[in-house]
This record gives C-alpha cells, sequence and structure tokens, in this order.
C-alpha cells in the first residue's frame, strides 16, 4: 500500500467532478488520479448506485500522466436524484483495490463511505467563495441617534470604551447602543477587507443584547434604528456589491414573545401549540433548560404558516422588499425540530428553502450546527453549515 500522500485520490471539486450542478439522468464525467508507486495501473472502474441497486461502469480511460500521476476519466449517470459511487483499481500485478471517501481498502467496503452526488446544487454564484463578515449589532459601531432612543428596563447602559464583561450574570444586559445606521456608516471598512457578505446576528425585539430571545419576529428593533434603518442598510449594501444574510431562531423564542405571552397559562389560546406546553401551559419545553427561551412545536400547522411556510411568512417578509434580504442563517439548526421521540427538522428546513426559493431563488440558507452537518447540508434545504467541532476538537 502507498504511503498517504502517493495513494489514488478522488474528491468532490470541479477538478474531478466536472459538472458540478447536475440534473437527473444526465451523464456526468468525473476523474480520479493514480500514482506509478502503486504500481502500473490496467483497470479504472465505477461501482455506482442506480435505484436501490449498483453496477460497475466500462473502464475508464488515461487522460494524462504527469510527474508520476495518471489521470483517469469516465462516466457516472444520474439515474436518481442522489447517487453514490466508490472506484474499482487493478493493477498490472493483479492487484486489486478499492477507494471511497473514507481511503483506499484491499477489500471492497460498504455503501455508507461511498463517495456522493446529487442534484441538489442550488447553491447562488455569489456565495461560492464569498467572504462572510459577522456584525453583533450592539458592539459593531454607534450612529449619533442612537443616544436619543429611550432604553428598556434590562438594558444596562455602558459607554463605548468600557471594557466588555465576558463571564456571569449580567452578561447578556450590557448594553453599548450600537445600531444598523452605525454599521451602514461603516460598510467602506467591510469592503477595504475583502468582506462580500455582511452577517447580522439578530436584529429582532428582544430582552438581550444578543437578541436571540425574539420578543416578536414582525418588526426589527427600534434600539437598532426600526425598519427604515434595516431597508436603508441593505440598500446602501447592495449598491456597494455586498449581499446581506439575517439571523433567525427557529428552534425557539423568547419568553417575551407576543406568541407565548398569548399562551402562556391560557390553554385555550390558538398559539397554545406554538409551544411543548404541559400542566395547563404553566411549563414547557425549552432550549437546554433556559425558561426564557420556550421551544417551538413544529407539529402546528398554524406556526408553520406564521413562520416558515409561505409568502406571508417571518421568513418570507424579511427578504422581500423594502428589505431584500439576501438569505437566513438559522440557529441552532441542529436542534430545530427535534426533541426526544419527534424529528421535524427536515420538514422545517425543506419548508424554510422552499418559502425563500418562491420568493427569492437566489437567496443562500445556512445551517447552525455544532458537530458533524454533513447529512444536513446536502443541498436540498440547508445549502451550508456553521459549525464549530473542527475548531473545538485535537485532531
Amino acid at each position: 500500500m502507498p504511503d498517504l500522500d502517493l495513494q489514488p485520490h478522488h474528491d468532490g471539486s470541479a477538478l474531478y467532478v466536472a459538472n458540478q450542478r447536475p440534473e437527473l439522468m444526465e451523464k456526468v464525467k468525473i476523474r480520479i488520479r493514480t500514482h506509478q508507486s502503486l504500481g502500473k495501473v490496467t483497470r479504472v472502474l465505477v461501482r455506482q448506485s442506480d435505484s436501490g441497486e449498483a453496477f460497475l461502469s466500462t473502464p475508464f480511460k488515461k487522460l494524462v500522466h504527469r510527474h508520476g500521476w495518471d489521470w483517469h476519466e469516465g462516466v457516472i449517470t444520474m439515474w436518481n436524484p442522489e447517487v453514490s459511487y466508490r472506484f474499482f483499481i487493478q493493477t498490472e500485478a493483479g492487484e486489486c483495490y478499492w477507494l471511497n471517501s473514507a481511503g483506499l481498502f484491499e477489500n471492497d467496503q460498504p455503501d455508507r463511505d461511498d463517495f456522493k452526488i446529487n442534484i441538489y446544487n442550488s447553491v447562488p454564484k455569489w456565495a461560492t467563495g464569498a467572504v462572510f463578515y459577522q456584525v453583533f449589532p450592539d458592539r459593531f459601531a454607534k450612529s449619533e441617534y442612537a443616544d436619543a432612543r429611550e432604553l428598556p428596563e434590562w438594558a444596562d447602559k455602558r459607554n463605548w470604551s468600557d471594557k466588555v464583561k465576558g463571564h456571569g450574570a449580567g452578561v447578556a444586559q450590557q448594553f453599548f447602543g450600537g445600531d444598523l445606521k452605525g454599521i451602514e456608516e461603516h460598510l467602506d471598512h467591510l469592503k477595504k477587507i475583502g468582506a462580500t457578505v455582511l452577517y447580522l446576528t439578530p436584529f429582532f425585539p428582544a430582552f438581550s443584547n444578543h437578541r436571540y430571545d425574539a420578543a416578536s419576529f414582525d418588526e426589527v428593533d427600534p434600539l437598532l434604528g426600526g425598519n427604515k434603518a434595516l431597508s436603508s442598510l441593505v440598500k446602501s449594501a447592495h449598491s456597494m456589491g455586498l449581499k446581506v444574510m439575517g439571523d433567525l431562531t427557529a428552534n425557539h423564542s423568547g419568553d417575551k414573545h407576543q406568541w407565548f405571552v398569548a399562551a402562556h397559562k391560557k390553554p385555550a389560546a390558538k398559539e397554545s401549540d406554538f409551544y411543548y406546553f404541559t400542566d395547563r401551559n404553566t411549563k414547557y419545553e425549552s432550549w437546554w433548560g433556559v425558561p426564557s427561551l420556550p421551544k417551538f412545536n413544529w407539529n402546528s400547522s398554524d406556526l408553520k404558516d406564521r413562520f416558515i411556510r409561505g409568502k406571508d411568512s417571518v421568513v418570507a417578509k424579511w427578504l422581500k422588499a423594502p428589505y431584500a434580504l439576501d438569505g437566513w442563517r438559522i440557529d441552532v439548526a441542529n436542534m430545530t425540530g427535534k426533541i426526544r421521540d419527534e424529528d421535524h427538522s427536515t420538514e422545517v428546513a425543506d419548508s424554510i428553502r422552499l418559502t425563500m426559493s418562491s420568493v427569492n431563488p437566489d437567496s443562500f440558507l445556512i445551517g447552525e450546527f455544532t458537530s458533524d452537518a454533513a447529512e444536513s447540508i446536502q443541498g436540498k434545504n440547508y445549502q451550508a453549515a456553521m459549525t464549530y467541532s473542527n475548531f473545538t476538537r485535537p485532531v
């Protein structure tokens, strides 16, 4: 077996898969490279799936020999929306190998580690290779209008130059007063450093500086300048060639949200099935047991209509003029729609994607996943992931 850096190689990039956006029944050229240290390769085949069965292709043709590497090219057919495949390699000495996404093997391998390709690649061209700049509105920049706004009781007002408290009680109540106009006034900074996408953390009214405890999804927080400030920011960003992404909590709301307030301790309320209430709506499920973040119950058809389904939903509203966001990042997507024996995660993600596509086919959907997101970002709904495991776990 050759050293790792000299083993046969294939991946999903355009160098190895010519068509990155295949359609059903289309033939797709794929390539693999083998090194001379493996021995003289006499045959390369691909084993691909077809409607639950699998078969071996006709032999690949050799394209070129360069720097000790042979490049081979063959074809797979998109018989189904999702196709899996692995390579069979035979040398002149009679040695046989299998190459899949897990590596090179002398014995045939299970389908689970096959390379995969599907027809769901709907990632907008502007998102490929984009450079995202994340902005936490309270801390980025403060306009001349910020200090004139009346602060809510929860806000612990800080001077812009004060040191930020990073841990303990009161962290989420520190209020520095950054606003959307302040961001707009500094868009040139984003352009200067090469950013192409402005990603805003939540801008809805809430009872914290992070605003992941939304009190409404119907308006922009007046502390940030309100609806007109968002419209102005996005318009200015677009005029400079920047895209703008919003941040949405589809897993939970805040306990001050109008839907939750309408149903808490009120079993007869029509919003009662928006959350997982028990004991006559006095108890409820929440994100990690945090009572200020009650968890949505996606069994509710009315919740789907108000929040994620159709052109009158929350998801759709902020993608349309006069706001015209270019996409959403869904907070804790890995937990959204999941609780004990219930799993509505795919349905929720599909609905969000369908609604976004109906309003703006060129919009982009990112999901937050705290671990491996590979199975969740195949392109049918979520098109990319914000994930942390690669940065928090040692190699």
